[in-house]
């Protein structure tokens, strides 16, 4: 395995992109829906871009990429049709020790960034080591079929439950299996096909009372 697979928690984090572009602009985006703060260095912007900045969601340096832009960074991405401003950007990021990718270009990144299947809380990365980005789209559009909404709603109801046990102090030991049966009780099934109320059945049997939809606190 080349690399080793995390999600970061970008929350409130300083990320800098350089470029403009469309391909930027997708990297600005995914940036901000991870609750990034993010700075752009571009000459342009996309009309999405400058939309993103006329509503103080980014800021924006009208400008060739300096020294010391990435000063304070917690994350960079260079996204330009420029390879040599690219190389800077990775020059100076690896001398200040800040994870940098430059898009299409695995080997010029401390980073790579997968193709990702998302349904709300859920996210399924796929990578292919950057050795094919065309048959990692290819899984992704395949799992994005396969994995339906109710996926979504069945981690609702996980997280749910996890969040009205853990108080309980059972222990780790018993909560896992507690879990473990849950999955495995094919309650997925009944949440895609609306049968609600033989949920709440098998939610009671495996819990006991206080665990019902409503009393968890999920409407659907």
């Amino acid at each position: 395995m080349r690399y080793f697979p995390v999600f970061l928690d970008l929350q409130d984090k300083s990320c800098v992109v350089v470029g403009g572009g469309r391909v930027a602009e997708r990297k600005v985006k995914t940036l901000l829906k991870a609750g990034a703060r993010v700075k752009v260095i571009s000459p342009k912007l996309t009309g999405p871009l400058a939309c993103l900045k006329s509503e103080e969601r980014i800021v924006h340096y009208p400008r060739l990429f300096r020294r010391k832009d990435l000063r304070g960074a917690f994350l960079t991405i260079a996204a330009t049709d420029d390879r040599a401003v690219n190389q800077r950007v990775f020059q100076e990021a690896t001398e200040n020790r800040i994870p940098v990718n430059v898009v299409d270009d695995p080997a010029h990144s401390s980073f790579i960034v997968p193709s990702l299947v998302k349904k709300k809380d859920l996210v399924v990365a796929i990578s292919t080591s950057g050795r094919s980005p065309a048959l990692a789209r290819l899984l992704r559009q395949k799992l994005e079929k396969e994995i339906g909404p109710e996926y979504a709603r069945f981690l609702r109801l996980l997280g749910a439950v996890r969040k009205k046990m853990i108080p309980l102090g059972l222990g780790q030991r018993r909560n896992q299996k507690i879990f473990r049966k849950l999955v495995k009780e094919d309650l997925l099934s009944l949440i895609k096909g609306k049968k609600f109320r033989e949920l709440n059945h098998r939610l009671a049997k495996i819990l006991g009372p206080g665990f019902s939809l409503k009393e968890l606190g999920l409407r659907w």
